[in-house]
């Protein structure tokens, strides 16, 4: 779980993945290894951060990332 953290502290972009309406890629990251979801909020967390085999869920995202939505593109 330390690492999955330490992710959560970065300066991040995330762009929508082409295959799916939910998830996003950042700009370092293999999609393989690390994704965003957005979630349906607010029945579940807004986010899950998936590292590996690791997972955290949250609602705010940190305030380094920028996170480009469909509507942006």
């Amino acid at each position: 779980m330390k690492f999955i953290n330490q992710i959560l502290k970065e300066k991040l972009n995330w762009k929508p993945m082409t295959e799916s309406e939910r998830d996003f890629v950042s700009d370092i990251y293999e999609k393989e290894e690390c994704f965003l979801r957005m979630n349906n909020f607010p029945e579940e967390p807004l986010w899950t951060l998936f590292f590996k085999e690791e997972s955290v869920d949250f609602d705010d995202a940190p305030s380094k990332w920028h996170i480009t939505y469909r509507s942006e593109k």
